[in-house]
């Protein structure tokens, strides 16, 4: 058998290039980057430079942004993912990315990390210019997250320390979730996979543009998804963020939809910011969200060392003297004496750790977490007159907050202790009247999460 020769060589080199002509240029994506830090979960995009999934350069030149920036939704502020439809591998109406992946010590060994799907799917029609609702029937499926086919366990003695765990043969088969117009169909949160010894993560799963009954295909456009990820050691999720899909757009329409959500204005990022660590736990000195003897340990060898505080360890300083020594860390035993006896209650109240938000924009109250019996639920009403609220939809969901919201069967009543707005922290009751109406009853400004 003769080798090939230079005129195969290039034959082959000819035919990949016809099969990429017929192809919009648009390529490239950004991963989806996950770090946790203390009892948060955090994701970003290219705080690692030369990270796999990241091209800043590249990105900017493909989607007409200017040097240096990356594309911010104007409205929340949340980050935007951009990926496409028609990249190689995947096909004309399938993709794999963005991918999910976190490096070195970015998170801990074995931490499980999950994704929830929240919102609607939105589409960008080219002929119209404008962001609505897509084309009847069409939707956006995300499949290979896995389902656990074994019982949860959330006994923390059980879990090391991790908010929740699973028994062995726990992961089943591949689950899907299902974006559309109507909000999300399907299982709503699913396991992207688990971190090796490492902390190392790079995952992707595949999203398909298809109609109701699972064709592959759909209308030329962009189309728009809102996700979270969540994580089984951190008590914290990581802020919702978009994934905008290119679907046979050229670079130019597709990034006409982009600045449509940005409003022109793309954020400069040549130094992601730093993270907010949430308060934790006085005693609490390496965040991991309990006291126990690791926490005694630092503190005795800061002591020992005749370590000054400083704000990089003021957390040292548990009785706030000035001053770290044995009183401190004999102060840490006293709030803990067994492994995770002590876990934060009390937190700032954010979006991220509050079980319900009010945006005044939009008018709309999510209840991230509503108790009904044994149940849990994710909610949202919407405000249509003076103190009236109308349901806008409900889904069964998992606990997965402190303090959630409780809806009373027997009395119709829906009591939220407390309701994010504007970085104030309110009550609320609400009373059913039918015809998934709700009238506020209550409403008071409050100083704190309760307990």
């Amino acid at each position: 058998m003769k080798t090939p020769t230079g005129k195969t060589y290039l034959c082959f080199y000819l035919l990949f290039i016809v099969l990429l002509s017929g192809r919009q240029a648009f390529a490239v994506h950004l991963d989806v980057e996950v770090w946790g830090q203390g009892n948060a979960l955090f994701t970003g995009y290219c705080r690692t430079p030369g990270a796999v999934g990241c091209d800043l350069d590249g990105l900017a030149e493909v989607l007409h942004l200017p040097a240096g920036t990356l594309p911010i939704e104007a409205v929340t502020g949340k980050l935007i993912f951009p990926a496409d439809f028609q990249d190689l591998p995947g096909g004309d109406f399938k993709t794999k990315n963005p991918g999910f992946q976190s490096i070195q010590n970015a998170l801990l060994p074995n931490e499980l990390l999950s994704y929830r799907a929240l919102g609607a799917l939105k589409y960008w029609d080219p002929v119209l210019s404008s962001w609505g609702k897509p084309p009847e029937g069409t939707q956006i499926k995300l499949f290979g997250g896995l389902e656990a086919s074994a019982d949860i366990i959330n006994d923390l003695s059980q879990c090391a320390g991790q908010l929740i765990c699973f028994s062995d043969g726990v992961f089943g088969s591949d689950g899907s979730t299902i974006f559309s117009a109507d909000g999300i169909l399907g299982n709503p949160e699913l396991i992207v996979d688990i971190t090796g010894s490492n902390g190392v993560l790079h995952t992707h799963l595949s999203f398909f543009l298809e109609n109701q009954t699972g064709e592959i295909g759909g209308p030329v456009g962009a189309y728009l998804i809102e996700m979270q990820l969540i994580s089984n050691a951190r008590y914290f999720p990581s802020a919702p963020f978009f994934i905008l899909f290119n679907a046979g757009l050229r670079e130019d329409e597709f990034a006409a939809a982009l600045l449509a959500l940005t409003g022109g204005i793309v954020a400069p990022d040549p130094d992601p910011p730093q993270p907010v660590i949430p308060v934790s736990i006085p005693g609490d000195v390496d965040f991991d969200g309990d006291v126990d003897r690791l926490d005694v340990a630092l503190i005795l060898l800061a002591a020992q060392n005749n370590e000054p505080v400083r704000s990089s360890n003021a957390m040292l300083d548990v009785n706030r003297d000035g001053v770290i020594n044995r009183t401190d860390a004999f102060l840490a035993k006293q709030l803990c004496t067994l492994r995770l006896c002590n876990i934060p209650v009390l937190a700032p109240a954010t979006v991220l750790n509050v079980a319900a938000v009010y945006d005044e924009k939009n008018s709309l109250l999510d209840l991230n977490d509503v108790q009904v019996g044994e149940l849990h639920y994710r909610a949202q009403l919407q405000l249509k007159d003076n103190n009236l609220f109308e349901l806008n939809s409900a889904q069964l969901d998992k606990s997965r907050y402190a303090i959630p919201a409780r809806y009373d069967i027997e009395t119709a009543i829906l009591e939220v202790p407390s309701v994010y707005i504007n970085e104030k922290n309110y009550k609320a009751i609400l009373r059913n009247i039918g015809d998934s109406k709700f009238r506020l009853e209550y409403f008071e400004e409050i100083d704190t999460i309760l307990k």
